[in-house]
């Protein structure tokens, strides 16, 4: 059977997120219109991504759905120098029990920079004959017609600090994909509707990155992974396009790398991480030391709400922002784009009205776990900086993830799975199957058993 197309959709922000998501609406509308806040006719691309100069994890699972919307997109970025390598092998990792022996996973990890990436995908999708991508333009308000959104407003950026020319883009759809600091509940309330409820969970962690130049090492990536309460500290490395080295430290419970090259270097070497050491002595730095501070696990429950404008969406970062250091993101973001696809496939023959409140409701199925994997770890750190005592399943919980992280130093078996649920190829029930959870009960130890025995 042959549908018609939709005529027009909406999509805020050229982030990730907001790419992909053009890139599935073009399937489905006979326009899609990427609305960019940001000028990008610079060679840095946009301004607005507080995030950008930092390392950035792809988890396998969604490199392989980028894959499936722009085919031929790994070798793109493997031919511009963003390496493809087996994560268990080639990205040495140490978390509280010590240094993990490297093993062939099969699970493969993907390094780049934030902007190679996202100009090779903004360049595929405004390829597209259907997409127009409209720079240096913000969104005002929503347009509202008969109770439902009937497109935005939106003030294009002029010269010599003029306001710029006001228009509406009338749509069938609009897609917020504006990331973490989206003004979306503001809107809501400008246009009459409740504020929908925010759920903040805040582990006090701040990462700051620096660049290097550096001879070829025997690695692509290099993890130190912090661990609630005890190891605060940790750091990401990713070898990157043009000889490049992208070194971000981290630390949780405000104990925060400092944003002078001094400290910076003081607080890198206090890991006490050989691989590090080595590759610092061997590089040259780029100046200047870049901070991000604001990490707060955010969700915003816009499917909870009972009274909301239809045809329109929260994806990305707009519905739940994560703790970047665990490098979920843009791996969910895509998958919430995947979801989009399958309910924009139904619309055709359904209609648009109602998909809205449908598809919202899905995503906040489809992040229930990532948050869960992430505010577990930080409710922890949350606790400790609040000087509370931890509830009885976070304790439990806590126990668990220090026994199997004792025992991937050890196993390579459970290191494997570790990696597969990490990168979303495997649930995280396989964490807790029969044979891990024995491993883990009668061949695991703690932090605490260990100092005891010390």
């Amino acid at each position: 059977m042959t549908h018609d197309r939709l005529a027009c959709a909406v999509v805020i922000g050229s982030g990730i997120c907001g790419l992909a998501a053009a890139r599935v609406l073009s399937d489905h509308f006979e326009r899609v219109v990427l609305v960019e806040r940001d000028d990008l006719s610079g060679e840095r691309g946009r301004r607005g991504v507080p995030q950008a100069r930092h390392v950035h994890g792809l988890l396998a699972r969604g490199g392989q759905h980028l894959e499936e919307l722009f085919p031929g997109l790994r070798d793109e970025l493997r031919s511009a120098g963003g390496p493809l390598f087996d994560h268990g092998e080639m990205a040495p990792t140490r978390v509280w029990a010590g240094a993990i022996p490297p093993v062939r996973s099969g699970v493969l990890a993907h390094a780049f920079s934030r902007d190679l990436l996202e100009s090779r995908i903004r360049t595929r999708v405004v390829a597209l004959p259907s997409v127009e991508l409209r720079a240096g333009t913000a969104v005002e308000e929503l347009h509202l017609e008969g109770g439902r959104v009937a497109g935005v407003r939106v003030r294009t950026a002029a010269a010599d600090g003029e306001k710029g020319h006001s228009e509406v883009l009338e749509a069938d759809l609009v897609v917020d994909a504006s990331g973490r600091f989206s003004a979306l509940p503001d809107w809501l309330e400008k246009a009459g509707f409740p504020r929908p409820r925010e759920t903040v969970v805040d582990a006090g962690l701040a990462y700051a990155t620096r660049t290097f130049t550096a001879p070829p090492q025997a690695y692509w990536g290099l993890q130190q992974i912090n661990q609630a309460p005890e190891h605060p500290r940790g750091v990401y490395v990713a070898g990157v396009e043009q000889g490049r080295w992208i070194v971000t430290l981290f630390g949780a419970a405000d104990d925060h790398p400092p944003a002078d090259e001094e400290g910076w270097l003081e607080f890198a070497r206090s890991l006490g991480n050989l691989h590090l050491d080595r590759l610092l002595d061997a590089a040259t730095p780029e100046p200047g030391v870049h901070r991000f501070t604001r990490t707060q696990n955010r969700r915003v429950e816009y499917a909870a709400l009972t009274r909301r404008p239809d045809r329109l969406i929260a994806i990305g970062d707009s519905v739940c922002a994560f703790n970047p250091v665990y490098g979920q993101g843009m791996t969910v973001s895509v998958l919430q784009t995947v979801a989009l696809g399958r309910h924009l496939e139904r619309a055709r023959t359904r209609g648009l009205d109602g998909m809205a409140r449908r598809y919202q409701r899905e995503i906040a199925r489809l992040i229930r776990l990532p948050w869960l994997m992430s505010t577990s770890e930080d409710l922890i750190w949350q606790h400790h900086r609040e000087g509370k005592a931890l509830p009885a399943l976070l304790r439990a919980s806590n126990w668990y993830k220090q026994r199997l992280l004792y025992l991937a130093v050890h196993d390579p078996e459970v290191f494997r799975l570790f990696l597969r649920v990490y990168h979303m190829l495997a649930p995280t029930a396989a964490m807790a199957g029969p044979r891990i959870l024995a491993k883990v009960i009668f061949n695991g130890e703690s932090p605490a058993a260990q100092r005891a025995v010390n």
